[in-house]
């Protein structure tokens, strides 16, 4: 009788532990978390520069669903454009005349889409940890007609003292309509989770 006893105060102090646990790791991240980030797409054919702010729901410690912004800047590389022109002199003689200038291609162009963010933090357990990101949306300041759309893979590093706040780090690959083409740009950015 004193082992059946022994036993089952083993068993409901082991059930108490494992739920103080559980509950240390659900309680680690608010219901609402926001992030803002610094973001930057480097191509070819043009850089961006801007910053992404996100408000997410914590679903589950794994899982969080929420929207986003992302106001930058699309900056084109300058060349030099030469323009040569010719002209007929007063005595019948062609001459020639160019100029440069430095100049972009195309304008510079400021895009700010709105998107939905869906985030999987791949594990709870640890203060650093792999996160996989998708966000879609559309731009609402340049005109086109694609949705933007991110994939990004990175590392959460959360403090050891308060777990909601984090330092995030991340790579991936942005796709938005520019110049009535469909590109593609690798993505790097850092942010702070709170």
């Amino acid at each position: 009788m004193n082992k059946l006893l022994l036993l089952i105060f083993l068993m409901q102090l082991s059930v108490g532990v494992y739920a103080q646990e559980d509950g240390e790791s659900t309680k680690r991240k608010r219901l609402l978390s926001g992030l803002i980030e610094a973001e930057l797409a480097p191509s070819p054919d043009y850089k961006t520069r801007g910053m992404s702010i996100n408000i997410v729901h914590n679903v589950s410690d794994i899982f969080s669903v929420g929207f986003g912004m992302k106001p930058y800047g699309m900056f084109y590389p300058k060349h030099d454009v030469v323009k040569k022109w010719f002209t007929i002199a007063d005595d019948g003689s062609i001459e020639q005349h160019s100029s440069t200038k430095r100049q972009s291609i195309y304008d510079d162009e400021f895009c700010m889409p709105l998107y939905v963010v869906l985030r999987c933090v791949i594990c709870k357990k640890t203060n650093a940890a792999p996160f996989f990101e998708v966000r879609i949306g559309k731009d609402v300041a340049y005109v086109n007609d694609d949705l933007y759309r991110a994939f990004i893979f990175g590392s959460r590093f959360g403090f050891k003292n308060n777990y909601r706040h984090a330092i995030n780090t991340a790579i991936g690959l942005q796709i938005n309509q520019v110049d009535e083409g469909r590109n593609a740009t690798f993505l790097f950015k850092v942010g702070y989770e709170f």
